[in-house]
């Protein structure tokens, strides 16, 4: 079985032809200085830089904004910004950090059209590609949440082809994409199970589930990544030293 069937990309009900050459080239560019901040540059002369059209020219820069790469400037330019900087510590690298022994557990990657929920959450057009990433994080080898990520498909074409079994999934996006995550926007609740967080996690029948409700913004504002995080709340330690904020709910 080939990649593209293991992991289930629609493509037959899903557009997801994208320039990926040329962003790779593009963004390149503006990481190693070829392209000096604060430099501003027209559509056309990055298309004549690059030697493209217009159009797939036009769909670069658009991914290069979202990720904060690139700002709008006057007269309907681009000025460069290069790549942002962060200050978030990755779950993957904050869990090992904490002394724990951290893994991922990929469940499903695909790629499908935004419904509308997922276009308000992300900021696209409803029935745009999207990628959903699903995965499972143990910890000590103990299950301990089930999350599933949605990011627009421009952000990480190609996504399917990697492995981050014991790799940090925001590390990936940063170093690969030049997707870098500056600002998150969280929202914890504590509900019901469903049988699919029963199933996944080992919860009893009748359990409670930790959600966070986490939405990724670049250098630029534009939303990167919403992640839906459905967590064992009977996993204090792991939860106190990983979402210190959502642990508040589960205290006595």
């Amino acid at each position: 079985m080939d990649a593209r069937s293991k992991i289930g990309l629609q493509e037959d009900a899903v557009n997801v032809e994208f320039p990926r050459a040329l962003q790779q080239r593009f963004e390149q560019a503006i990481v190693e200085g070829e392209l000096a901040r604060d430099q501003a540059w027209s559509l056309g002369e990055l298309a004549d830089r690059f030697q493209v059209p217009a159009d797939p020219m036009q769909r670069v820069v658009g991914a290069a904004l979202r990720k904060g790469l690139l700002a709008e400037a006057e007269g309907g330019a681009w000025r460069v910004l290069g790549l942002p900087t962060t200050q978030f510590s990755s779950v993957f690298t904050h869990t090992a950090g904490s002394g724990f022994k951290p893994r991922s557990e990929v469940r499903q990657v695909a790629v499908e059209v935004a419904t509308p929920l997922v276009a308000e959450k992300l900021q696209v057009e409803p029935g745009s590609p999207v990628y959903r990433y699903v995965r499972t994080r143990w910890v000590n080898e103990e299950a301990l949440a089930n999350q599933t990520n949605y990011m627009p498909f421009e952000v990480c074409p190609g996504l399917e082809g990697d492995d981050v079994t014991r790799y940090s999934f925001q590390k990936l996006l940063e170093e690969k994409y030049h997707a870098v995550l500056v600002d998150m926007q969280e929202q914890y609740s504590l509900v019901p199970s469903t049988e699919r967080d029963r199933a996944v996690l080992g919860l009893p029948e009748g359990a409670a589930v930790l959600v966070v409700d986490r939405v990724a913004l670049s250098a630029s504002g534009w939303p990167l990544v919403w992640a839906d995080i459905r967590i064992r709340p009977d996993r204090f330690e792991y939860v106190a030293a990983l979402w210190p904020q959502a642990a508040e709910l589960l205290k006595p």
